[in-house]
């Protein structure tokens, strides 16, 4: 109970110490004509220094050169009345004039501002008396939004990347190691969106996160790890796996060339509407036996016209195959690829001691009839 006494009253005093700096601010200034608090200055701006808000009542001496984006600053120094632009790297941003006075300004550094190799390094604080400058970097690092795909190998193609900050990007290498993957291009469209492409090498690892690093420091893709299809048990990459045939209830599997997650081929199943079709795979023999090395069993599905719930399947679970399980259901977005990757402890699939002899994707009569493309189909050790 104490321990939330003293949040509480560390909140207040908080609350209090910004209350006092914006009465000090308003008892200083008076509201020029355009209203914007007008604070008397003796000449020309001097930056002396930036430091973050939040170590304001602790360090009020510290000092930065650079910080990330959306931190809290203050600029710090003298003459600073009655600033009319404040810009990083020459993007000018908004500020609070009520937090203006002669000797400091509270600003939120913008996202929005240049930054990288190319970037001037610059603040920069104009008045009516003149203008100064200071040397401040605005941290970067690399960011990745989007990827193509995320499995890699021999004959799959090179992997697109989109984020941002990606013009100085000096290295990409497989995490916590010393591969390194080759940078093909470096690429930013007129909005401002950054694509980076990238060959990954020959190697055994069998998925990796990527390190990708530039002047701000290296940034870990943690939200995509990328899957080597040359190290995984492949039942469809570009064609069927030996041992693996079709299987499917209705319309067959059929190997399609105009579609591909990665590679140049997929495989399409046409699920009539009405009908409870599955589309399937089978390995009568030799068959496989469970193997406890696999922990992940992974795909893409480009969805038909319409969104679409699917339900995998399989003999060598504690259901039958057909069967509907709940926790084995997916939901697959319509006209687009989304790739699954799914822990086989977390789906009825493949028990201990069993062997796999087919599998598929169920689905429950759709109104009309949908065709479903299926790449990457394996599994992950």
């Amino acid at each position: 109970m104490k321990k939330e006494t003293n949040s509480i009253f560390s909140k207040i005093l908080g609350y209090s110490f910004l209350t006092i700096i914006a009465a000090i601010v308003l008892a200083s200034c008076i509201k020029d004509d355009d209203g914007i608090p007008k604070v008397n200055s003796n000449g020309a701006p001097v930056i002396t220094k930036v430091y973050l808000l939040d170590t304001l009542a602790k360090i009020r001496d510290s000092s930065i050169v650079g910080a990330d984006p959306y931190k809290l600053l203050v600029i710090s120094g003298e003459n600073l009345g009655g600033v009319k632009t404040v810009s990083f790297n020459g993007y000018n941003t908004s500020f609070n004039p009520t937090y203006n006075t002669d000797n400091s300004l509270i600003i939120r550094l913008p996202a929005e501002a240049p930054a990288g190799a190319k970037a001037t390094n610059k603040l920069m604080v104009v008045t009516g008396k003149g203008e100064a400058s200071f040397d401040f970097r605005i941290i970067a690092k690399a960011a990745v939004y989007e990827v193509d795909k995320i499995t890699f190998g021999a004959d799959r193609g090179d992997v697109t990347l989109k984020g941002k900050n990606f013009e100085d990007v000096t290295s990409v290498m497989f995490s916590g190691t010393k591969t390194e993957v080759q940078i093909m291009s470096k690429t930013k469209d007129v909005v401002g969106v950054e694509t980076m492409v990238l060959r990954f090498p020959k190697t055994n690892i069998t998925q990796t996160t990527l390190d990708i690093t530039n002047s701000s420091g290296t940034y870990v893709t943690v939200n995509n790890t990328f899957v080597n299809a040359d190290e995984a048990f492949v039942i469809f990459a570009d064609s069927i796996a030996k041992d693996f045939a079709n299987n499917s209830w209705g319309d067959p599997l059929v190997v399609n060339k105009d579609q591909a997650f990665a590679g140049k081929n997929s495989i399409s199943k046409s699920y009539a509407g009405g009908n409870w079709h599955l589309a399937a795979f089978s390995n009568w023999w030799p068959s496989v036996a469970y193997n406890a090395d696999y922990k992940y069993f992974t795909f893409a599905v480009k969805g038909g016209n319409n969104p679409i719930n699917l339900w995998i399947t399989t003999d060598a679970g504690n259901a039958g195959f057909g069967d509907f399980v709940e926790k084995n259901k997916i939901a697959v977005p319509a006209k687009n690829w989304t790739y699954y990757k799914i822990a086989l402890k977390d789906i009825d699939f493949w028990k201990p001691g069993s062997t796999l002899k087919q599998f598929g994707w169920r689905t429950q009569g759709p109104d009309k009839t949908e065709v479903i493309y299926f790449d990457d189909v394996m599994f992950l050790k």
